[in-house]
């Protein structure tokens, strides 16, 4: 979202980015529709972002690690498959790049590195 939307993050993220990002499947399908809710004029441009992030499918072992998060898990279920995907890929990424207060402190509890450019702490 930060590279299609004018947001006050998006220097620092993309600076930080200096390889191709990784990201769940799902992230397309958030980044369109939200596109398509807020500015549909912007869907090109959302495209065109879209090729630089390589997308992981959202796998049956992606799904039963979702599923095994427990009560004191509190992510949403589209926030839990993003961080089932962070804790499946391991050792393959860096960490997990999210602005959201509930997906930092979960996935830091499951000792997931979390990187959140250019934001205000």
């Amino acid at each position: 979202m930060k590279f299609v939307f004018a947001e006050p993050e998006r220097a620092a993220l993309v600076k930080a980015l200096t390889q191709p990002a990784i990201s769940s499947e799902l992230a397309r399908l958030e980044v369109k529709r939200a596109v398509h809710r807020i500015n549909p004029k912007d869907i090109a441009l959302a495209n065109q972002e879209l090729t630089r992030i390589n997308f992981v499918t959202i796998s049956d072992q992606v799904l039963s690690t979702a599923e095994a998060f427990t009560a004191n898990i509190s992510l949403a279920t589209l926030d839990a498959i993003h961080v089932a995907t962070a804790l499946t890929l391991g050792s393959k990424i860096e960490g997990i790049i999210t602005y959201d207060k509930q997906m930092i402190a979960n996935a830091q509890n499951m000792g997931i590195r979390v990187l959140s450019p250019g934001a205000k702490v």
